[in-house]
């Protein structure tokens, strides 16, 4: 056997591990990141304990923690001893360091009553869980407070402390109001060792409002002073009726910005905010004298009494009078001002405080110019402080006939501002002479052309159309008084000592020399009387002072007055018109004429000065603007778009509309507008135009009524509107004479457009 022949031995590969025991790794793997998966998307898991279930509703109510969703309800379930229900939340594991052994938990839902206003926005979005964080070590079971807590910080904004004496009506969820404006609310309230701390949240927009010169100041429900001088009614917001309020007014809009929790005071009312201060004035019989009685100076009410009290509880020994004195007048409060009771007083030497009648008794401030050390008590006098004019000034001479009830110390008024008073009343053959005397600050308002004439009593005048009453002062109704005023004219000349002037019978007649007189021709007289106005761009210019029948008694001749600045207004091409009130279902305006009676409307002309003129039996078309962007509208029809309704923009008018005709074929109308030049940026090509007039009513079988009206103007008179998508506002301007369709209604679209349109600042 040859070795060739020989089996040769065969190599087998050594065994590896079997791949099936990959299997379980890959599974203990997948287990292990599944759970941590589930641990981070189920959140932390806390359950709170409430007294019953009322309003909680598993998958629907959150948790809610300053303004952000950050959990929800996830089970609901009865206590064992079934006195309560437990609730499990589910929270993000973000705020995990949030919840502690002492945070709280409380259920935010509407309750509205006399004592407090809150959770207003549930009403809207439902009720929601929030919570206070807390300190402790965490935790996860925990007990709901029945409402929020004290100084509870919910909601984003700037904080405030606000320190008062008192809490008075306020309460959790009362508004902070700036000019009238729901700015902020009441978070909560503390007691403190000098009185209660609030504190207040400003919504984040309107935290840039509040700096270092901020006041603020208690508004709470109706406030009604009343008495004989009339009423006085101050009124919040509906929400300050109920629950109280806080004002607030920055006068320095560049002060000093300030931080949060940063303190105020809160005064107890605006004058107390505005730098008011008290005093107290001794008299010896405050009678007349009552809580809100009038403290005057010179005729201005720059305070008023508090409260008063008996020394000693003694009547004999005299009263102690607390009164408030207004800032700035509360800078004159030094050793030499004096005090004393103004009340109605008929003696030998005439008749006193005759002012006191109808407002009742007040107290008379005297000063003697700022400076001095400030006093906080005063003594007052028995009587006025005698009236002697040793001040330097001007005494000019009056002749009258006849000097009605002017007396000696009688007021002399310059824009019914006593600027100096009568010295003597002589009597001579022709006459009466009246000493004036003008004290030197106001002598530069007297001159050679002023006009004098007798202020005294009141003067009635009236006729269908309303009543006019006028009267200096109360005090010139029975002890007298003189006015002047001084016309304007090329070249001025000063008064000098003993100059003469006339004393003129009232007002009117010191205006036949420089006013001038005009004739209207109306085809009827009615509307027309004796003293109804003339007017021009809503100021009266004249005065009509007889109505009378022409002579072929097809008409009426009127004969007006026009006021010395008004003159120009007389010339050829004016146009002269009756506005009255007009009523109906078509058309409804000139409501005012209602209470202030009818009146002419003049538009000027540019020709020749003229005095006679026929007015028209209507208004006259508008002309067509000179300024801003005049615009065309098509419809169908006209509807009950007039010339004068009003162009709105976000219920705001921006412009008008001044004429309507007929396309050139007739087939539809042609309105054309006018968009006052601070709005033409408003119109792009996308602007879309909608008649906004009347009511529109849309009912339905499941959502009842909807009623919609623009505005209570567009509603009586008609009017139009518009809106401007945001992409509209890479156009331009569109140009004058451009057109656009007017639809018959708004598309619910339309109305939410709320393109940035810069706006050039409004002409103070």
């Amino acid at each position: 056997m040859n070795e060739t022949n020989l089996p040769s031995a065969t190599e087998k590969p050594k065994k590896s591990i079997s791949a099936i025991w990959l299997l379980p790794l890959i599974a203990v793997a997948l287990s292990g990141w599944l759970m941590y998966k589930n641990l981070i998307e189920h959140g932390l898991e806390v359950t709170v304990s409430f007294n019953n279930g009322s309003g909680i509703t598993v998958g629907k109510t959150p948790v809610v923690y300053q303004g952000i969703n950050v959990g929800e309800v996830t089970n609901l379930q009865l206590d064992d001893d079934l006195k309560g229900v437990t609730v499990t939340l589910e929270l993000s594991r973000q705020i995990e360091p949030l919840i502690r052994e002492k945070t709280q938990f409380w259920l935010v839902q509407p309750q509205i009553s006399l004592s407090g206003v809150s959770g207003l926005d549930t009403l809207v979005e439902g009720n929601y869980i929030s919570f206070k964080p807390g300190d402790g070590k965490p935790a996860s079971n925990f007990e709901a407070l029945l409402g929020p807590p004290p100084l509870a910080r919910t909601m984003p904004g700037l904080r405030l402390r606000l320190e008062a004496d008192s809490l008075g009506s306020l309460a959790v969820g009362a508004p902070l109001l700036y000019q009238q404006i729901d700015v902020g609310d009441i978070e909560g309230f503390q007691i403190t060792d000098h009185g209660v701390e609030i504190v207040a949240r400003v919504d984040p927009v309107y935290s840039h409002l509040i700096n270092r010169s901020s006041r603020f100041w208690r508004q709470s429900g109706i406030k009604v002073n009343a008495g004989l001088q009339g009423v006085e009614v101050d009124v919040g917001s509906f929400a300050s009726i109920l629950v109280g309020g806080v004002v607030i007014d920055t006068p320095d809009k560049n002060a000093e910005p300030i931080e949060d929790d940063a303190t105020f005071t809160l005064f107890a009312s605006k004058e107390k905010a505005a730098g008011s201060r008290v005093i107290t004035v001794y008299f010896q019989n405050p009678d007349g004298l009552d809580s809100g009685s009038k403290v005057r100076l010179n005729s201005m009410d720059v305070g008023r009494v508090l409260n008063w009290r008996f020394v000693d509880n003694f009547p004999a020994k005299g009263a102690e009078v607390r009164l408030e004195i207004k800032a700035p007048y509360n800078t004159y409060l030094n050793a030499d001002t004096q005090f004393w009771i103004v009340k109605p007083e008929v003696s030998t030497e005439g008749i006193r405080g005759i002012d006191a009648l109808i407002g009742g008794p007040y107290v008379a401030m005297k000063v003697a110019g700022e400076g001095g050390s400030p006093q906080k008590r005063f003594t007052g006098l028995a009587k006025p402080p005698e009236q002697k004019i040793q001040d330097p000034g001007l005494r000019v001479t009056l002749r009258s006939e006849e000097p009605g009830s002017i007396s000696v110390g009688s007021k002399v008024f310059y824009r019914k501002i006593a600027v100096g008073q009568v010295e003597h009343v002589e009597l001579d053959p022709r006459g009466v002479n009246i000493g004036v005397f003008i004290h030197q600050r106001y002598a530069h308002l007297l001159q050679r052309h002023s006009l004098f004439w007798n202020a005294s009593g009141i003067s009635i005048s009236g006729n269908l159309g309303g009543f006019d009453i006028a009267t200096e002062s109360l005090s010139t109704i029975v002890a007298g008084g003189i006015a002047f005023r001084t016309p304007e004219i090329a070249n001025p000349q000063a008064a000098w000592e003993g100059l003469k002037y006339t004393l003129h019978t009232n007002y009117e007649s010191t205006l036949v020399d420089d006013s001038l007189d005009i004739s209207l021709h109306f085809n009827s007289g009615s509307g027309l009387n004796k003293g109804t106005e003339l007017k021009y761009q809503g100021i009266k210019v004249g005065e009509v002072y007889a109505v009378e029948l022409d002579e072929n008694l097809h008409g009426v001749n009127v004969k007006a007055r026009l006021s010395p600045s008004a003159k120009g207004l007389a010339r050829s091409g004016s146009e002269f018109w009756l506005v009255k009130p007009q009523l109906g279902l078509v058309g409804t305006r000139n409501l005012e004429t209602l209470v202030t009676g009818s009146y002419i409307i003049v538009r000027p002309g540019e020709g020749k000065p003229k005095r006679h003129f026929v007015a028209l039996d209507s208004q006259p078309a508008l002309r067509k603007p000179e300024t801003g962007l005049n615009l065309i509208l098509t419809a169908s029809q006209r509807g009950s778009i007039k010339a004068g309704n009003k162009v709105f923009y976000r219920d705001i008018p921006v412009g008008e509309v001044f004429d309507f005709e007929l396309a050139p074929d007739s087939t539809k109308t042609l309105i054309h507008i006018n968009i006052h030049p601070r709005y033409t940026a408003l119109i792009r090509r996308g602007t879309r135009f909608w008649n906004a007039s009347g009511v529109a009513v849309n009912v339905g079988l499941f959502s009842g009524a909807n009623i919609r009206s623009k505005s209570i103007e567009s509603l009586l008179e008609g009017g139009i509107a518009f809106a401007t998508p945001e992409e509209a506002v890479k156009e331009p301007i569109v140009p004058a004479g451009t057109v656009f369709r007017l639809n018959d209604s708004v598309e619910s679209r339309w109305l939410e457009w709320a393109p940035k349109i810069a706006l050039p600042q409004a002409a103070r």
